[in-house]
């Protein structure tokens, strides 16, 4: 169609018609531009939604410590692979009881038991070891912890971090070993407490159990036993009075029974009737600590006001004060006063007997001749002994010890074979050092067995 065409008939319309036409195109537009807004308006609420929504997802995932899930664009998920592999965590060790990996002392066991010894280094001490029975060697192997030396011949017992017991795995079987004492001439026993049963506070004692004295086990003497009973310590004044009498003391090592008084059984008060003081005025301690640990060494005398162990393990006497404190605490009454005094008054017979039974505990096979040489010599050969002991190299050196007054090293063994004094001399380079006194292996332990005999 031709234009002319087109606007004669456009001529032909009515105005009115094409007006409307007009008015009706432009509300059409403006529908349309609003409906246009409306949707923009629900989409960039939508987007907003949806933001909030992973804003949420993002701080709970923090929140639970869940690393988030890495989506590819095909937006399939994919399990995350690390960038770099983290360290696993250290696995706690398995807490091993004690008293699971102690065999029961029951038949004969003491008197065909050989009794062992070592020397392991802790800090600047050697500590004094014996072997004590067990449950078995798998059982051990099993509850062996971390390795205290460069060997790793000597093991934490697992979950422990006291030095209280030791493993010994020398590489055929494995064996429990009981601390002692330090092999040493006098140290503070706060050193014992911190190094070995890692007690450094009464905080780390939950309770202290007193038991009668055990050295006589007649009729009489258990009847005893008796009357004294058993009590446990469990107030924390108490504990703290106790803890600050064993810190305070000065331990003289092994073999010192001489200086250890704790009655004579056998001793007859009015010349016909024994008198049992020992029992009476001795009390035997065990300390259990915050671990479940339990130390069953200590013992304490009210005859001479001090502590001591089996093997002789003497202690610095406490003063008259500290000995009533402790005497209350532990339940050792009425020694006091005359009392006291003719307990500590002796004959001059039972002096000269227990003089002559003091003599009879040890034969001196040689006498240091060399009074000038220095501390840092005694201590380096008493190490070179020490490791002798430890590796098997001199089983029949049992204790050694480095004196004063002057420097020396008291060595004690079971064997007075010349080859094997021989062995020792030439750890002494410079000559006239060492002091050796035999004991045979029967009366070794004579007092141990004689507080342990039934």
């Amino acid at each position: 169609m031709k234009r002319e065409d087109i606007s004669d008939a456009l001529g032909l319309v009515d105005e009115s018609v094409i007006s409307h036409a007009l008015m009706v195109r432009r509300k059409k537009k403006k529908l349309r531009s609003k409906r246009n807004k409306m949707w923009i308006m629900r989409y960039a609420a939508a987007a907003g939604l949806c933001l909030v929504c992973a804003g949420v997802a993002v701080i709970w995932s923090v929140l639970r410590h869940e690393p988030e899930s890495d989506l590819p664009q095909n937006g399939y998920k994919v399990q995350e692979q690390p960038i770099q592999e983290s360290p696993e965590p250290e696995m706690t060790e398995q807490f091993a009881p004690i008293s699971s990996l102690l065999a029961s002392n029951s038949g004969n066991f003491m008197a065909q038991q050989t009794e062992k010894y070592a020397a392991v280094p802790i800090e600047q001490y050697s500590g004094f070891y014996t072997e004590v029975p067990s449950a078995g060697s798998s059982v051990l192997a099993e509850s062996m912890g971390k390795s205290i030396d460069n060997t790793g011949e000597w093991h934490y017992v697992s979950g422990h971090s006291d030095l209280q017991y030791l493993i010994r795995n020398d590489g055929q079987e494995c064996s429990l070993w009981k601390f002692q004492c330090f092999d040493s001439g006098e140290y503070p026993y706060d050193d014992v407490l911190k190094l070995v049963y890692r007690i450094d506070s009464a905080d780390a004692i939950t309770e202290i159990e007193v038991a009668p004295a055990r050295m006589d086990n007649t009729d009489a003497g258990k009847k005893i036993q008796e009357e004294v009973g058993t009590r446990k310590i469990t107030d924390r004044a108490a504990i703290e009075t106790i803890y600050e009498m064993l810190s305070g003391m000065t331990c003289y090592g092994s073999g010192q029974w001489e200086r250890i008084d704790y009655g004579d059984v056998e001793a007859a008060g009015d010349g016909q009737t024994p008198s049992h003081e020992a029992v009476r005025l001795g009390r035997y301690l065990s300390i259990t600590t915050d671990y479940g640990n339990v130390i069953d060494g200590l013992k304490y005398t009210a005859v001479s006001d001090m502590f001591y162990e089996f093997s002789g393990i003497a202690y610095s006497p406490l003063t008259e004060e500290q000995a009533a404190s402790i005497c209350e605490l532990i339940g050792i009454m009425g020694y006091e006063g005359e009392d006291r005094q003719s307990h500590d008054v002796k004959t001059e017979e039972a002096q000269q007997e227990k003089e002559n039974s003091d003599a009879g505990a040890g034969t001196a096979l040689l006498e240091n001749t060399n009074t000038d040489v220095s501390l840092e010599y005694v201590t380096e050969l008493q190490t070179k002994v020490s490791s002798a002991m430890m590796n098997h190299e001199m089983p029949f050196v049992i204790s050694s010890s480095v004196y004063e007054n002057p420097y020396r090293l008291h060595v004690v063994v079971t064997s007075n074979a010349e080859e094997d004094l021989q062995r020792l001399r030439d750890l002494d380079t410079i000559g006239g050092v060492m002091e050796i006194e035999y004991v045979s292996e029967n009366t070794n332990s004579r007092h141990d067995l004689y507080e342990q005999k039934n």
